[in-house]
C-alpha cells in the first residue's frame, strides 16, 4: 500500500484499489494535468494587414480570449506570440504588412526566419513547429495586392506550411462569395478559402450575425498533422460539434476496453477493473472540452455520475457474476454478460458526461451545481435515458 492506493494487476488492466477519497481525487487531477501535458501544442501564424480583424477572429476561435490588449510576447520585429497557460495553442501575429516594399520584404524574410528556426531545432521539439498559416484579407478590400499573394506563394511552397486565406468582416456573404472566386482564380498554393464574421455586426440599417468560424477551424484540422490535432480540438471554443466527435472517439475506445473487463476471470471483480477504465474515459473527454481538471470535478464525477450509475450498474452486474461462479462455463458467458453490460453503461455514462461537460463549457453549470440535488436527479435521468437508447 503506498499514499492509500493499493496497486496489483489483473488481465492487461493496472487495478487501483482506492482506500482514501482524497487520494483518489489528487490522482485524477495529477491524470488530468498528465494528459493535458501529453497534448503537446499546436503552433499556428495568423497574418494579414492591420485592421482586417485578426483579434476578433483570434478571440471567436479560440478559448480564454487570447488576443487582449497587451498580451503578446514579440519574438521578431513584426512578429508577436501569443499563449496562455492551459490552452495548448501558440499563436504567431504578425503586424507591418501593410507598409512600405522594403518593410514588406523584411517582414516576409522575418517571418521565413521564425518557421524555419522552428524547423532546424529538430525532430525532438516537434512541439515548437509551425503548423498552419491562416492570412487575412478583409472582404470589402476588393483587392488582393501582388506582395500578399507573393506571401502567400512564399508560405506555402519554400517553407512547406499548410496556407488558409480566410476572407474577415464579411458582412455581406455574396460579395464575400464573389472576392473569394476571384482569389481562386490566381491559383494560388492554398489549401482553401474561408470566408468568416467573426462577431455580430448591427447598425441602423443592416445587422449581420457571425457566421464561418467553426468551419474555418474544420477546415484547419483537416491540415494538421495527426500530432496536433488533439491540441487543437482543445483549444478551439468555436466548435462543440467538433469537440463532440472527438469524446465520441475517446467514448468508443472506451467500451471496447470496458466489454474486455467483462471476462475478469475473479467473481464480482469488474467494477474494480471499470473503474480506472471509466475515470480515465472522463478525464480525457475534459481535456477535450478545456475543462480543467479541479478537485472540487473530481468530487463532483465521483459523486454525482460514478454515483448515480451505481446503483444502476449494481443490479446489471449480479446475475452476470453469479454465473462466473459455475465451475467450467461460468467465466465464458458470465463474461459475456458482463462484458455487454459494462460496454452498455460505459458507453451511457460516456454519453451523460459529454451532456455535462457542454453544459458547463456553455456556462449553463457550475462545477458546484453538480452537487444540488435537482442537478443529481437530472444527471440520472440522463443516464437511465442512455441506457435505454444503448438497449434499443
Amino acid at each position: 500500500m503506498e499514499h492509500g492506493i493499493e496497486k496489483k494487476k489483473e488481465s492487461s488492466y493496472e487495478v487501483l484499489e482506492y482506500t482514501n477519497v482524497e487520494e483518489l481525487l489528487k490522482k485524477m487531477v495529477s491524470d488530468f494535468r498528465k494528459e493535458m501535458k501529453e497534448l503537446g501544442h499546436v503552433n499556428i501564424i495568423i497574418a494579414g494587414k492591420t485592421g482586417v480583424g485578426k483579434s476578433t477572429l483570434i478571440n471567436a476561435a479560440f478559448r480564454e480570449h487570447l488576443a487582449e490588449t497587451g498580451m503578446g510576447k514579440p519574438v521578431t520585429s513584426c512578429c508577436r506570440k501569443i499563449e496562455k497557460e492551459g490552452v495548448p495553442i501558440r499563436i504567431y501575429d504578425t503586424v507591418g504588412l501593410e507598409l512600405n516594399e522594403a518593410r514588406k520584404r523584411e517582414s516576409i524574410a522575418e517571418i521565413r526566419g521564425l518557421i524555419q528556426e522552428k524547423i532546424d531545432l529538430g525532430p525532438e521539439h516537434a512541439d515548437e513547429f509551425i503548423h498552419c498559416v491562416w492570412y487575412c484579407v478583409q472582404s470589402d478590400s476588393d483587392r488582393f495586392e501582388e506582395s500578399e499573394q507573393d506571401f502567400v506563394r512564399m508560405i506555402s511552397e519554400e517553407c512547406d506550411i499548410p496556407v488558409i486565406l480566410v476572407i474577415t468582416k464579411a458582412y455581406l456573404k455574396k460579395h464575400a462569395k464573389a472576392f473569394a472566386s476571384e482569389i481562386g482564380s490566381y491559383n494560388l498554393p492554398i489549401r482553401a478559402i474561408s470566408i468568416v464574421l467573426a462577431e455580430a455586426y448591427e447598425d441602423e440599417d443592416f445587422t449581420a450575425k457571425p457566421y464561418g468560424v467553426p468551419e474555418l477551424v474544420q477546415t484547419t484540422l483537416d491540415v494538421l498533422p495527426e500530432s496536433a490535432r488533439r491540441a487543437w480540438v482543445n483549444a478551439q471554443q468555436a466548435s462543440l460539434e467538433l469537440k463532440k466527435s472527438e469524446a465520441l472517439t475517446i467514448i468508443k475506445q472506451t467500451v471496447s476496453l470496458a466489454f474486455g473487463a467483462g471476462y475478469s476471470p475473479l467473481p464480482m471483480s469488474d467494477a474494480v477493473v471499470l473503474a480506472p477504465i471509466q475515470i480515465s474515459m472522463f478525464i480525457r473527454i475534459t481535456s477535450v472540452y478545456g475543462i480543467s481538471m479541479t478537485k472540487g470535478l473530481a468530487a463532483s464525477i465521483a459523486s454525482s455520475l460514478l454515483g448515480v450509475a451505481g446503483a444502476t450498474f449494481a443490479g446489471r452486474a449480479i446475475a452476470s457474476n453469479l454465473i462466473k461462479l459455475i465451475p467450467g462455463i461460468g467465466t465464458a458467458i458470465g463474461g459475456t454478460i458482463s462484458g455487454g453490460t459494462a460496454a452498455m453503461l460505459t458507453w451511457a455514462l460516456g454519453r451523460t458526461y459529454i451532456e455535462i461537460m457542454e453544459k458547463l463549457f456553455r456556462g449553463e453549470l457550475t462545477v458546484s451545481d453538480l452537487e444540488k440535488d435537482e442537478v443529481r436527479e437530472t444527471i440520472e435521468k440522463v443516464l437511465d435515458r442512455n441506457l435505454k437508447n444503448k438497449e434499443e
